[in-house]
């Protein structure tokens, strides 16, 4: 179950690694589950391992830093935005849904959730809300900016995701691939279609306008991607054609 401190401004709720609980101050956001800590503290993040000897890693906040939930896990995560990229400092998993006390706990972590993300809000300044898909250092992040979406993704061997596409709410689409800046137009869901692991986009007559390649997440996920991708290209309701090569 969720409570409130109010002398010490916490809550906590139960998660697949254990109780997360949520310190927040005015100046400062202390977040520890298990073996992990994240503190915030004005314009630095740092991350602690817990061990024999404890293991800590310093993030200056000079970019964004992104609260996300997952979409369809529910999992709970922060991003920072640093040099080519974003990366995911902390993150955890919801219990078990089909357990007992899956739901009740559920309800506990969007508490939570909610209310990390208010106090967290400036640091995202023009990020108006933000979901992650995958699992692991795989996930995805795509962060809406109100008329835009900026789409994340990691690529082999790298520990943070970089951007691959902006997704405008005109149907203007940026594909961004290694240097290469692709700039194209889709107005209608239907344009919008999955092959393999890429994301394709298409012209009315069914002519190629280009791809993305979201790698390293499951099928589902890039489904989801692409369903919310046509949300907000075109405002009728969305359904994804799948392709096969």
């Amino acid at each position: 179950m969720a409570y409130r401190d109010d002398s010490a401004d916490a809550i906590e709720a139960v998660t697949a690694e254990g109780t997360l609980r949520a310190e927040l101050g005015p100046r400062i956001v202390k977040l520890t589950v298990a073996s992990r800590t994240l503190h915030i503290v004005d314009e630095m993040a740092t991350l602690i391992e817990h061990r024999r000897k404890d293991k800590r890693q310093s993030f200056k906040i000079a970019g964004r830093l992104i609260t996300a939930r997952d979409v369809p896990h529910e999992d709970f995560g922060i991003w920072l935005e640093l040099p080519g990229g974003v990366r995911r400092i902390f993150g955890v998993e919801p219990v078990n849904l089909l357990e007992p006390e899956g739901l009740p706990a559920l309800a506990t972590l969007d508490r939570l959730a909610h209310r990390v993300r208010a106090h967290l809000g400036a640091y995202a300044r023009d990020i108006r809300r933000a979901f992650e898909i995958g699992r692991g250092l795989d996930k995805v992040l795509v962060a809406d900016r109100g008329d835009r979406f900026l789409v994340y993704a990691r690529r082999l061997f790298r520990d943070r995701a970089r951007l691959v596409l902006e997704v405008h709410d005109d149907g203007c689409i940026v594909i961004h691939d290694a240097g290469r800046r692709q700039e194209l137009t889709v107005r209608s869901r239907f344009g919008i279609t999955v092959i393999g692991d890429f994301i394709r986009f298409a012209a009315p007559d069914g002519r190629d306008l280009g791809r993305v390649a979201i790698p390293w997440i499951a099928p589902e996920d890039r489904l989801e991607l692409a369903r919310r991708i046509g949300q907000l290209v075109d405002a009728e309701p969305v359904g994804i054609a799948v392709a096969y090569p």
